[in-house]
């Protein structure tokens, strides 16, 4: 089983085995939440990364992380059913919403 759900989130079972590289464009992708500090306020920045050469291939800047701040990163990619998605097990990547879209539309097989 890939993974189970747990209340309201959605855990899966991490199958890169920390193999953060790959043989081939846009078969791996990483994705993940930073901060940016800007004055007084906080930003984010979701990004998601080809492991194949490190470029960052979608991002998002926005002033709240929630489930729609990662989607609008995730929307800028066309579908991939044969990439592989790796993510934390973050709350906004374990969401419903963003695991509908993941297995959904998108396809991506989640690490």
């Amino acid at each position: 089983m890939p993974g189970y759900f747990s209340k309201t989130v959605f855990i899966w079972a991490s199958t890169l085995n920390r193999q953060f590289q790959s043989d081939r464009p846009l078969t791996k992708l990483v994705t993940d939440i930073t901060y940016l500090p800007f004055g007084q306020k906080l930003l984010y920045l979701s990004t998601i990364m080809d492991l194949y050469n490190r470029e960052i291939i979608a991002y998002t800047i926005g002033d709240k992380q929630d489930a729609a701040f990662v989607l609008d990163t995730l929307h800028q990619l066309p579908p991939m059913p044969q990439c592989l998605m790796h993510s934390d097990q973050g709350s906004v990547y374990t969401s419903h919403s963003y695991q509908e879209e993941i297995s959904g539309e998108y396809a991506f097989l989640m690490l």
